[in-house]
């Protein structure tokens, strides 16, 4: 029997890993990758891609420590700072593939259009995968393997929610996805929806130019800063002590660990959920921005929108 064939879908953190563990396995990998570079969600451009899911803003910083995202194989150099802003992370990515030697199983400007059984998979066990040349509906290929890694990411396409009247609002209306920089929102009143990362960074970035931001949530939301006491990164800290514990005392640390820094029921972030059934928000400046009026806060926590007449 020949050495079996692996089709990997999408050329980001988990199809440069896949390409490497298949490669130790001894199977013959064939990775498409749409766009013309690998990285994925890291690799950044001032406008979104066709066909892209997930994307940077400009000042995006990680939420995840240097300790707590490196490859075990593949440390970050000794110099590289804790939070790493996205273009570091990209330039790891290079380096990893370059030591590995990964880019040359890589098929760039290629999307993987289709997938399904072929017509004998009880027996073989094998996958049809069709592929398109990106921008050229023309140069279609048809190949056989004999299994299929899909890896392009959990966030592939941008959810937007049916909001009453939302199709009416006659000002800017964007996904977190379109964002790169806060220039085009200098002077004006915004609202940012959502509970999460990004939504707590585009609020503090925004409001550092706009005249009044807005953050909405349906239930609040768990506040963390990135550091710790003694600035000791905190993800490494909570993992690593936290990670043998009951569900229920992990829970109150972490709740008490986010209201050390900011009184959740003062400012209307009191989330009825527990931390580890609730995305909990990465954030070093949403507290001074909500303390100085720079984002005012609603959610099912506060009676009123403030200030929106």
């Amino acid at each position: 029997m020949g050495t079996k064939r692996v089709a990997i879908i999408g050329a980001g953190v988990s199809g440069l890993t896949s390409i490497k563990a298949c490669l130790e396995e001894g199977l013959q990998p064939v990775c498409f990758e749409q766009h013309d570079d690998l990285g994925g969600v890291w690799h950044y451009s001032d406008d979104v891609r066709p066909n892209q899911g997930a994307s940077m803003y400009r000042s995006l910083i990680t939420n995840s420590s240097k300790e707590m995202m490196s490859f075990s194989d593949f440390p970050f150099p000794k110099d590289t700072p804790p939070y790493l802003p996205y273009h570091r992370v990209f330039t790891y990515l290079q380096d990893y593939a370059e030591h590995f030697d990964l880019k040359k199983y890589i098929r760039f400007g290629t999307q993987a259009s289709r997938v399904q059984k072929t017509e004998d998979f009880e027996q073989s066990g094998r996958w049809e995968v069709r592929t398109v040349q990106t921008g050229r509906d023309d140069v279609r290929e048809t190949e056989i393997f004999d299994a299929v890694m899909v890896c392009n990411g959990v966030f592939a396409r941008p959810y937007v929610p049916d909001v009453p009247g939302l199709s009416e609002f006659a000002g800017v209306t964007m996904h977190s996805q379109q964002y790169r920089t806060n220039e085009q929102f200098t002077g004006k009143k915004v609202v940012v929806v959502g509970a999460g990362n990004s939504a707590g960074d585009a609020a503090a970035e925004i409001a550092q130019v706009a005249s009044q931001v807005y953050l909405s949530t349906q239930d609040g939301a768990w506040v963390l800063p990135r550091l710790a006491q003694a600035g000791v990164p905190r993800d490494m800290m909570l993992r690593r002590v936290l990670m043998n514990m009951p569900e229920f005392v992990v829970n109150r640390i972490i709740k008490g660990e986010a209201n050390t820094r900011l009184n959740h029921v003062n400012y209307g972030l009191a989330c009825p959920a527990e931390p580890l059934k609730h995305s909990v928000m990465a954030n070093d400046e949403i507290g001074y921005r909500l303390a100085t009026g720079q984002v005012g806060l609603y959610s099912s926590n506060t009676p009123s929108w403030p200030m929106m007449k």
